[in-house]
């Protein structure tokens, strides 16, 4: 097949038009100024275990980010973090977390927030960085909770759950 004149021109007009808007972000999708893709964490309880019966509770949670671009120098990072919370096995968290990052490079970064953990999982929260690198930004913390192991079961049905595990990621929003 051959094409010739303004046919052949036109075609090849559409199809460079065409590639150039597929490659091209959308308004609906900005681009990520920063994120890091990957990361584990363990929680503990800091009296007793989250058990069926209803309580105050406070939580300590340690972990890693991974996979980290966006910030020059910073290609992961440590955390810790405190979570108080109303708690039992069917609700397992909701309140306030504050959480302080230190970053691959040396720097650290405070973030704080609403953090409600519920049976679906992921738990996704946008938290303000108040302090640090990208302060007086938000994120959006992304954590997966590993939920419904025998284990966790038997704690909520005897003794209470005093510590797990789970990953998390983050994505900076502004």
């Amino acid at each position: 097949m051959t094409t010739s004149g303004n046919s052949g021109i036109a075609l090849a007009f559409s199809l460079l038009a065409a590639t150039a808007l597929a490659a091209a972000p959308t308004a609906a999708e900005p681009p990520v100024a920063a994120a890091c893709q990957g990361g584990d964490f363990r929680w503990t309880a800091v009296h007793g275990g989250i058990d069926m019966t209803p309580k105050w509770m406070t939580f300590t949670s340690v972990g890693t980010l991974r996979d980290c671009s966006g910030w020059p120098g910073i290609t992961g990072g440590t955390f810790t973090g405190v979570h108080d919370a109303m708690a039992d096995c069917m609700h397992p968290a909701d309140g306030p977390i504050t959480v302080h990052i230190r970053w691959s490079n040396g720097e650290l970064s405070t973030v704080h927030g609403p953090w409600p953990v519920t049976m679906a999982q992921p738990s996704i929260g946008d938290l303000a960085i108040t302090d640090g690198v990208g302060r007086g930004s938000r994120v959006r913390i992304t954590a997966s909770y590993e939920m419904m192991t025998p284990d966790m079961i038997m704690g909520c049905m005897g003794p209470g759950v005093r510590t797990g595990v789970g990953s998390v990621s983050a994505t900076m929003l502004d």
